[in-house]
């Protein structure tokens, strides 16, 4: 095992343009299919039987064969080959749909280079090694490095919506220092050695190394190779670069595929209840089954020895005749399982999700956006929801930034236009008029960033417009593309004041500077090297050469990253202060600070950064230490203040889930001052609420006490709401030390507002909520880093936004706006819970009944184990008599309207916790079942037991009759149940039950003409008997008229919803 593991993590080797040279190389051959031809029923059948109430009902199908002569096995065997039949065709249809989409990506046709020719061949035969080339009129096939690029730079533009949904365009590099020349297809490329595959998308670690000439006097030093120069299966090349890499992770290997896996097995809280139900249902079974096999012991005992023309008694205390008789009961009684609940269970939540992606109130018609659905089992859940975990930026806010305000030089300014404005003196200013320092300041903004700028597709000459306008009024702006909403509003507002980034060239960064419509003149800078933001290091840096050959590195990041790292002398409290000042506006920060580097220095950084880069192991945190080491002594410049508005009816919707029972916790990466600001605006932290802070808090003992503290305030002071705000470095410390105690005294809370949180720290928090198991936790966010936190919660909730469409692909269900959850939680999830719990229950209430008459039918027929129904009800009563029209109403039903459930978000507490499925909800309907059962069974039976001669012609009842008269009022009261239990009758609602008691008479009429069968000729002669048609009309009004009292008292006495008022749940 330890060689496996040591062979997972070697290195790939993989020679450019030679293809993999193994006898049977990777291929590129994608399957997302879960079968093939000769697995699929084998392996369907096996998941099907997993599932405990088929292998129950298997064992029962199974015995039926030998035990019970008076029920047919296909009693038992036709509900189940239905319901897996079904299921199975429902499975094999979306694999082969799967199967399809598989072929039609494996087929498609791609350009390789071999032996220095272009070759057409199918996607599929692509191996590692292999030359691909690409341009903009497909995807890209495969993982490769980039070694060629037909556009300037050798660098091409990539969409990757289909990865991440970012739909900015990113920049991929070929090799630095390396150079692909399509004319020397004899000449050997080199070799690239890198990591074996992995799911992030984010990260790739790898070198090129070069083959040794024999011209090269010293050996080539590796290249490193980083994300930056993958192009990943399922980017688009944009713009006209028709480019060439090496294929490196092919087929099920790429990024893209990994992504793809299902990555957990989230179930919904009903399972629990469903399976209590079953159990209760079982257990009540085998209780019934074994008193009527201890009656039947006794009585067999007492009347055979008396009745001698029946033979010799069988000896009752064999094994085999014990085991036969017990047996034989279960299997007449297993009826009282509902084997095809399942079946209806996942069309009902097919039809849940289809509602859900058609309603118009959650499409986006900006972004063309519906309701997306990836997981409809959790369908009820939306309904069931306490704990809402929520992100702030794109989430709560529109992640659309607008540079607002700015500290630099001791002074507070405000961008207004083209002109910098200070209401220190109430003066506006050009930035060319600004002193060295202000100009510094902005000439770091302006080159502290890695946006680059696309082509522009404007076929107007230059001489039609000025340099200014073509800058300025026109697209520039438009062509930058961000990784960061925050670099490209802070590159728009230095461009409004007129210094202006106008993209790179070899290396070359390019500023022009046009103050007060005059040109004053170009800037370049020589870019020599990125320091990457990470989410550890809350900063990014760029080390440039300025024209006087002055090496400068500029740093811009969180004031925590920043601030820690400059000079003793430089302003860091002044500035401090006035970010703080920023964040209470709820205006989101960065610092920006600067230092020369030597040449020494920079050689120094550069020498261990080349080492660090080429390893396969720990390059992360070798790179992060050099970073590290030159990011030392800057000098503090200033501070950037941007907007992030926030979204349309934020405030609205918080209320309404807190007034519907929802605790909301907003988990974010900000600062506390931002966050309590936001948190403030959007009406999340109420303006009457005791806040209590607990921040850079790391001592246990320390904590201990603030939380015996906050916890002793909240039950003294009942009623003052109180909210608790708290930064990352306390709740690293409280998940490690007081976990417990911090999640309940937390959930005692108002509201909670975690601030300065990693991504992982967001979803530790969410499980530890989570594991307590007394809440369902859902978790809702926009961008890259909340998919963590969306995947751990119950429910995940992915927005749609600026950040991308990762969050909303890895999410359960996906909305375009934040304030839909309103709809998706109050309305959905409120009919989902409600329609289940009526369908499951009225599920148990109908296996009741008909089993019930059974069993009462044993006292009467010396307890042999004798069904009471013909064989053809027994088949079709549960698929086709009385299905369909409870069926139908479980998927449409509506308690309340839309409208109502919207305005009075207090009923949401009606369904929560499962209340609608609750024992003695469950209780209530099994006990109107029994009742059921004895007024249909003992009014049949008092119809024939004075005088059984009921037929026109003078005939008597016999024993099929009986049961026919039985299932015929079963049938009736079922569907007339459906109407009385309904709250949003419509007229296909009505058409269902009219149809389905008609089924059941039409299907018993053309059986009863058959003169081999049990039933001939009785259902004709029962259809044309007065006493027969009487026995019906008064057994139904005497069931059904006391849930029709029920009905009439509740439509007439509750009124309607007020808003703090909770009508009782139907039972």
């Amino acid at each position: 095992m330890k060689s496996f593991s040591a062979k997972e993590k070697e290195p790939l080797r993989i020679s450019i343009g030679n293809g993999d040279l193994r006898k049977n190389p990777p291929l590129n051959r994608v399957t997302t299919t879960k079968y093939t031809w000769l697995t699929f029923i084998p392996l369907n059948f096996y998941e099907q039987f997993r599932r405990a109430v088929y292998f129950y009902f298997l064992l029962i199908t199974i015995v039926s064969f030998f035990v019970n002569d008076t029920i047919s096995p296909l009693t038992s065997l036709l509900p189940l080959l239905f319901v897996m039949i079904v299921t199975a065709l429902k499975e094999g249809l979306e694999d082969y749909s799967r199967s399809k989409n598989d072929k039609i990506v494996n087929t498609t046709k791609v350009s390789v280079m071999r032996n220095g020719k272009e070759h057409r061949i199918d996607s599929e035969f692509i191996v590692p090694g292999d030359l691909v080339v690409a341009t903009s009129a497909s995807y890209v096939p495969c993982d490769m490095i980039l070694l060629h690029s037909s556009g300037s730079e050798n660098m091409c533009f990539v969409n990757t919506a289909n990865l991440d949904g970012e739909t900015n365009l990113k920049p991929i590099f070929g090799p630095p220092n390396y150079t692909y020349d399509l004319a020397e297809h004899s000449r050997r490329f080199g070799c690239i050695v890198c990591e074996p595959s992995t799911p992030d998308l984010y990260s790739f670690n790898g070198r090129l190394e070069v083959e040794v000439t024999a011209e090269a006097e010293v050996s080539p030093e590796p290249i490193p190779l980083g994300i930056e120069n993958l192009l990943l299966r399922g980017v688009r090349i944009r713009g006209q670069e028709r480019v060439v890499g090496c294929a490196i992770y092919t087929g099920m290997t790429t990024k893209l595929q990994l992504n793809s896996r299902y990555t957990g097995n989230k179930s919904a809280s009903s399972e629990k209840y469903i399976n209590k139900f079953i159990i209760a249902l079982i257990v009540g079974m085998v209780v019934v089954v074994f008193i009527l096999y201890l009656i039947e012991r006794q009585k067999a005992a007492n009347v055979y020895p008396a009745i001698h023309y029946l033979g010799p008694p069988p000896d009752y205390n064999a094994i085999l005749q014990i085991f036969e008789d017990f047996l034989s009961f279960l299997i007449l009684f297993n009826y009282m399982v509902p084997i095809s609940m399942y079946m209806n269970i996942e069309l009902y939540r097919v039809f849940g999700a289809l509602f859900m992606r058609s309603d118009l109130s959650l499409y986006d018609e900006e972004t063309d956006e519906p309701c997306g659905v990836n997981a409809s089992n959790l369908n009820e859940d939306l309904g069931q929801i306490n704990i809402l975990f929520s992100d702030k930026t794109g989430t709560l806010t529109k992640n659309q930034m607008i540079f607002l305000k700015c500290y630099v030089g001791g002074r507070n300014y405000h961008l207004q236009n083209t002109q910098l404005y200070s209401p220190d003196t109430d003066e506006s200013h050009e930035l060319g008029t600004m002193d060295a320092e202000v100009m510094n300041f902005f000439e770091a903004l302006s080159l502290c960033h890695t946006v680059e700028v696309m082509a522009s597709c404007d076929e107007k000459s230059a001489e039609a417009q000025s340099e200014y306008d073509n800058l300025i009024a026109t697209d520039i702006c438009d062509r930058y593309q961000a990784s960061s909403p925050d670099e490209k509003a802070i590159l728009e507002g230095c461009a409004k004041l007129g210094l202006i980034f106008k993209g790179t060239d070899n290396n070359r960064m390019h500023l022009s500077r046009i103050f007060g419509g005059r040109i004053a003149g170009d800037l370049q800078y020589e870019r020599l090297h990125v320091l990457e933001f990470s989410s550890e290091r809350k900063r990014m840096s760029v080390i440039v050469r300025d024209e006087s050959g002055q090496i400068w590195l500029y740093s811009k990041g969180a004031e925590a990253a920043i601030l820690p790292r400059c000079k003793q002398t430089s302003p860091t409290a002044e500035t401090d202060v006035q970010i703080t000042e920023y964040a209470k506006e709820g205006l989101r920060t960065l610092a920006v600070a600067s230092r020369t580097l030597t040449e020494e220095e920079y050689a120094t950084f550069l020498a261990s950064c080349k080492n660090a880069n080429i390893q396969l192991s720990d390059r992360k945190e070798l790179i992060e230490e050099c970073y590290e080491s030159i990011e030392v002594e800057l000098d503090l410049l200033g501070a950037t203040a941007l907007e992030d508005a926030l979204q349309d009816d934020v405030d609205k919707t918080l209320i309404a889930l807190q007034e519907a029972g929802l605790k909301i916790w907003i988990l974010t990466g900000d600062k506390v001052e931002t966050a309590l600001s936001i948190g403030m605006a959007c009406k999340h932290i109420p303006q009457v609420a005791e806040v209590h802070f607990l921040i850079n808090i790391t001592e246990p003992e320390e904590l201990r006490k603030r939380l015996n503290q906050l916890e002793l305030g909240i039950a003294s002071n009942t009623s003052t709401p109180t909210c608790l705000v708290i930064d990352g470095i306390t709740v690293s410390a409280l998940l490690s030390h007081l976990p417990d105690q911090f999640a309940e005294v937390a959930l005692k809370c108002k509201a909670v507002l975690c601030c300065r949180l990693s991504p992982l720290q967001k979803s530790e928090i969410v499980m530890l909520i989570k594991k307590s198991g007394k809440h369902i936790t859902a978790a809702i966010g926009d961008g890259a880093n909340d998919v963590s936190m969306i995947q751990e919660a119950h429910i995940g909730i992915g927005i749609s936004g600026v950040e991308g469409k990762q969050a909303a692909r890895s999410a359960d269900y996906s909305i375009a706006k934040f304030n839909m959850l309103q709809r998706l939680l109050l309305v959905h999830g409120h009919y989902n819970t409600e329609r289940l719990a009526f369908m499951v229950l009225f599920y148990c209430y109908k296996n009741i009944i008909i089993t019930g008459c059974m069993a009462l039918f044993q006292v009467y027929d010396l307890y042999s184990a004798t069904s009471v129904y013909n064989e053809l009800y027994l088949w079709l009563f549960d698929i086709i008599y009385i299905s369909f029209s409870f069926t139908y109403l479980a998927m449409s039903d509506k308690h309340y309207s839309e409208n109502t459930l919207l305005r009075f978000p207090t009923l949401y507490k009606a369904i929560s916790h499962n209340k609608l499925s609750s024992w003695k909800t469950f209780t209530i309907w099994i006990l109107n079942g029994i009742v059921q059962t004895f007024i249909i069974f003992y009014f049949a039976y008092a119809v024939l037991n004075e005088n059984n001669v009921v037929f026109n012609e003078g005939q008597t009842a016999d024993f099929s009759t009986f049961g026919t008269m039985l299932i015929m009022v079963l049938v009736i009261v079922g569907n007339l149940k459906v109407l009385l239990v309904s709250h949003y009758m419509s007229y296909l609602n009505f058409a269902f039950i009219i149809a389905s008691i008609f089924a059941f008479m039409l299907s018993t009429y053309l059986y009863n003409l058959d003169s081999s069968s049990t039933l001939y000729h009785v259902y004709n002669m029962f259809l044309s008997s007065l006493p027969m048609w009487l026995y019906i009309i008064i057994c139904t009004v005497a069931c059904l008229l006391p849930d029709f009292v029920m009905k009439a008292v509740n439509d007439m006495f509750l009124d309607p919803p007020e808003p703090k008022e909770i009508i009782n749940p139907r039972s």
